[in-house]
């Protein structure tokens, strides 16, 4: 009698074991699952970044479709030109 509960004891003690064992080393641990959840964060942190940079870029393409001053403003100052026979000076340091 005693001997099948030392058995039960002994398999329940392996189980309990193993499942712990499982929980530390095996395919999803808890260190793994939060390096999964800290890659998330990362991810999603990124995601807002892009997500602001694309918000950005459509403000300024709304601007050059539909504001003609912002316009003649980036062509003038980025790419240098100017109006037809309007004189450009530029200076030097």
């Amino acid at each position: 009698m005693h001997k099948k509960i030392y058995i039960v004891i002994i398999a329940i003690l392996f189980l309990l074991a193993s499942m712990v064992a499982n929980l530390i080393f095996g395919q999803s641990s808890l260190p793994r699952q939060q390096k999964v959840k800290d890659e998330i964060a990362q991810y999603q942190a990124q995601i807002e970044s892009l997500q602001a940079v694309i918000e950005g870029h459509k403000q300024e393409i709304d601007r050059l479709q539909n504001d003609s001053l912002y316009k003649e403003k980036i062509l003038r100052t980025r790419y240098g030109m100017s109006k037809d026979g309007e004189k450009v000076y530029q200076m030097v340091k």
